[in-house]
């Protein structure tokens, strides 16, 4: 007796176009529930999930000073930096002062203190929910020839 023979036959051209159209329909029905309101909101959405908080330095909002509660140690200055930060959705991590890094003309990175008006005002840790916002300060020491150049926030790993 033969073995049968199979012949394997790829899909027709319609049909992968099919399941390439309906699948993401689908996927957006069920994210959605059948909501218009929804599916306009998808968007948004979206953008909220890849830049769920937005962070800005004010236009004249980096200052030197020589004194600030107390004075630097010999050789360096204060740079007092003020931030302005919204959640867009709910922070997993938490905000520390590692998260913060002043960048120099040097290219030196430097963190901010903890005595910070904004760790002050918060706490050297904390959550933001979606909504949160502030306008606070950053404090920190660099050498007295330096300059600030750019304001660094990443999460911070430990």
């Amino acid at each position: 007796m033969a073995t049968p023979q199979f012949e394997f036959r790829w899909p027709s051209g319609y049909v992968v176009f099919a399941v390439l159209l309906l699948v993401p329909l689908y996927m957006v029905v069920r994210v959605t529930e059948g909501s218009l309101d929804k599916v306009r909101q998808l968007p948004e959405l979206l953008d909220r999930f890849q830049n769920p908080l937005v962070w800005d330095v004010p236009e004249g909002g980096v200052r030197y000073l020589h004194t600030f509660d107390g004075e630097p140690t010999e050789g360096n200055k204060f740079v007092l930096v003020q931030i302005q930060m919204e959640a867009r959705m709910k922070i997993g991590y938490a905000i520390t002062p590692g998260c913060f890094r002043l960048v120099d003309d040097m290219d030196e990175n430097y963190l901010p203190l903890v005595r910070s008006p904004l760790f002050l005002n918060r706490s050297t840790s904390f959550g933001l929910d979606r909504g949160d916002a502030f306008d606070d300060e950053l404090l920190f020491e660099i050498p007295l020839e330096r300059k600030s150049v750019r304001l660094l926030f990443d999460r911070y790993w430990e």
